[in-house]
């Protein structure tokens, strides 16, 4: 069997990690999330105390009393104040995210991590939630401004901290965290895994087996062409006598 790569690793654990602790945190999720609920009944009545009388928490539960009215058929034609009400671990499944993701990196130290972690995550768990019973504000009242008493301005920044909060708050911080406290696990585990599989394979070249030169032909020394040929023998004729 092939052995998993660092990467498929660390995936697979964080992976199994999230369903595990996902499951868990739902049965913990309302003691574990009651400081969330702390923060968001200080936020409420200290950022929209236009809007806020009164703010009651209690595990698994946050109830806001308003000074908004409204006069419909669900309150009989009545003027009504509206009262909504959240779940404060609604938007703290990020934590779960990022313990696995923490727990998957197998490092040491991953204790006081999970703690920064829990304590840093709170202040946007609490914006989330709060976002969203000021929404859920607005929509009782069907988007009327003259009885929420805001601009169309402060309107739009609302819906869009609401779709901050509830859609990218959650889930990216969580991931972003742990990059951070985990960033030398990262470098040098998972970018480094990572580099080893984008680099191309190097393949060793055949070798090519060349014949060997031929060798230098044979220089034949001829002698040199001998000249007009020399006689040795003298023949001296004697004139005749008189």
């Amino acid at each position: 069997m092939k052995r998993l790569n660092p990467i498929q690793r660390f995936a697979l654990l964080a992976f199994a990690g999230i369903i595990v602790l996902t499951t868990l945190w739902v049965q913990l999720s309302p003691w574990m999330s009651y400081p969330v609920a702390v923060i968001s009944k200080e936020g409420l009545q200290d950022l929209a105390a236009g809007w806020v009388k009164q703010v009651h928490i209690a595990p698994g539960k946050i109830e806001v009393d308003t000074s908004v009215g409204v006069a419909n058929a669900n309150t009989g034609g009545r003027w009504a104040e509206i009262s909504v009400d959240g779940d404060p671990g609604r938007y703290a499944y990020g934590f779960p995210i990022f313990l696995a993701l923490l727990l998957a990196a197998w490092r040491r130290g991953r204790i006081w991590r999970a703690v920064l972690g829990y304590v840093i995550l709170l202040p946007f768990q609490a914006f989330s939630i709060c976002t969203s019973l000021l929404m859920q504000m607005v929509l009782a009242t069907n988007i009327d401004l003259r009885l929420l008493k805001i601009s169309q301005t402060q309107l739009d920044l609302l819906a869009y901290g609401y779709q901050l909060g509830s859609l990218v708050l959650p889930t990216l911080v969580p991931f972003l965290l742990w990059l951070w406290l985990d960033r030398q696990f990262v470098n040098e585990v998972l970018v480094e895994a990572w580099k080893k599989n984008i680099q191309p394979k190097l393949v060793p070249r055949p070798t090519v087996v060349r014949p060997p030169p031929p060798p230098p032909p044979e220089q034949v020394i001829r002698p040199a062409e001998s000249g007009p040929e020399i006689s040795h023998e003298i023949s001296i004729t004697l004139p005749p006598r008189k």
